[in-house]
């Protein structure tokens, strides 16, 4: 039995280990942002105004980092349950490949070419044409050192940025707590954080489904409002109350007028993510099982609009969930290849073209590849190294890192990595947050020149 298979992927809220440490004031923001969820699903919808109507005095200063609603911007785009990078980005020109997968192989007349033997799967059209107009970079061969196999460690590991021990806070995490106190630096679109944006200090920020609203009566509200504003002199964990309320009212005020209307998608046509997909947006988070077939275009959709109306937000981060293909992989692949395809395009395409457009890099990975011999029931199990995938006008297009042998495999059947995924991250660091990658990495480590 594969590791993690008896309880699937992370509980649905969020908590890969439910022992992780985190700090006081993270969790009074996550459960701030919790019950902010909960308005949002539909169980309060205040008229319009009504919120700006209570805060009064208690009006929050605008958002320290108002001035930052330009310069590049970095979309963490999450596959959970471990996407097949070996029928994602195919060597269908190497001899080994068919005989290596068996029933699981593309056929290579199937595969869509990209160059130098290596081609996409059938369903990212979208994804060819990026490469093809120097806009996709795919980094071979990326993994860490003696990898894991359950889904909860080696997800914790892709987020923290920590293969050799128990770290409680994520790489743009520990960014986050360099910066200030600013909730909208790192925002998530769903119900919970990710580690990868818990930082010891400073989270970022949950934004469920519109509308934003928040819970209770006015006279609830007001009194909400008004435990958001510290006192001199408070008791420590009143004055963390007060910041983390703070910080929620910050959240809803900056983003509800932004959300709350209709949206325009990528396609043109009207959308909202509405409340009742709040299952679905907790399934790509790693809640188990299958979203639905537009939740990632729904969220790219809302990352859109928030960076149209200059949110001040560095980092988004979206996610899709059900790539835990132990069986009937062909299929589930297909459908899950085939969102992401008809997602990330158009959304380039739309923040590309919007004007005074900033800069975004989508950068799309997932906590291990598969296993390269198919199982008896139409799948694989967990594997290792795989493949990420950069994309966007700023992304300098191309293959980068060797790829992994399909015949000189560890002693399990895996792939071996070549490079280390803190590189990518060493990248991103360099040309997009503008920071020292070893200040928050744990050390150096090459940086890959995938990014202008």
């Amino acid at each position: 039995m594969e590791p993690d298979d008896v309880t699937g992927a992370p509980d649905a809220a969020g908590a890969h280990d439910p022992t992780r440490r985190i700090s006081r004031r993270g969790f009074l923001i996550a459960g701030g942002l919790g019950a902010a969820g909960v308005a949002a699903f539909g169980v309060t919808v205040w008229p319009a105004g009504s919120i700006e109507n209570l805060l009064g005095s208690h009006r929050l200063a605008p958002s320290s980092s108002a001035t930052a609603a330009d310069g590049p911007v970095l979309v963490l785009l999450t596959l959970y349950g471990g996407n097949d990078g070996l029928n994602t980005v195919v060597p269908y020109e190497d001899p080994a490949y068919a005989p290596a997968r068996g029933p699981v192989a593309i056929a290579a007349d199937k595969v869509l070419p990209l160059s130098d033997g290596f081609g996409l799967h059938p369903a990212m059209s979208g994804f060819q044409k990026l490469f093809q107009s120097g806009q996709l970079a795919v980094v071979h061969g990326v993994g860490y050192p003696d990898p894991n196999l359950s889904h909860f460690a080696s997800m914790d590991i892709w987020q923290s940025a920590t293969p050799d021990g128990d770290q409680s806070t994520g790489w743009i995490g520990r960014w986050l707590d360099s910066g200030g106190d600013d909730p909208l630096r790192a925002v998530s679109v769903g119900p919970i954080v990710p580690l990868a944006l818990m930082g010891g200090h400073v989270q970022g920020a949950a934004v469920p489904p519109p509308p934003l609203t928040l819970p209770g009566t006015p006279q609830q509200q007001a009194a909400y409002a008004a435990m958001a504003s510290a006192t001199r002199g408070a008791a420590v964990l009143e004055g963390d109350i007060a910041r983390s309320g703070s910080d929620l009212l910050t959240v809803e005020r900056t983003l509800a007028p932004v959300l709350d209307a209709p949206q325009k998608g990528s396609s043109g046509a009207t959308t909202n993510l509405e409340g009742g997909q709040a299952g679905a947006l907790a399934i790509t988070q790693g809640g188990g099982g299958r979203s639905t077939s537009t939740v990632l275009s729904q969220q790219l959709d809302l990352v859109a609009t928030m960076i149209e109306a200059k949110v001040p937000t560095k980092v988004y981060a979206v996610s899709l969930g059900g790539f835990d293909t132990h069986t009937d992989q062909a299929a589930t692949q297909q459908a899950l290849l085939s969102e992401l395809d008809s997602a990330v395009p158009a959304f380039l395409s739309r923040v590309g073209t919007a004007p005074g457009s900033r800069p975004v890099a989508v950068l799309v990975h997932t906590e291990f590849g598969r296993r390269v011999a198919a199982n008896a029931s139409g799948g694989t199990d967990h594997g290792t190294a795989n493949v990420v995938l950069l994309a966007g006008p700023h992304v300098k297009g191309g293959f980068y890192g060797d790829a992994p042998s399909l015949t000189k495999l560890d002693d399990d059947g895996n792939l071996v990595a070549d490079t280390d995924f803190r590189s990518v991250y060493a990248a991103v660091f360099e040309h997009v947050l503008g920071a020292e990658p070893k200040d928050f990495l744990g050390g150096s480590f090459p940086s890959l020149p995938v990014l202008a």
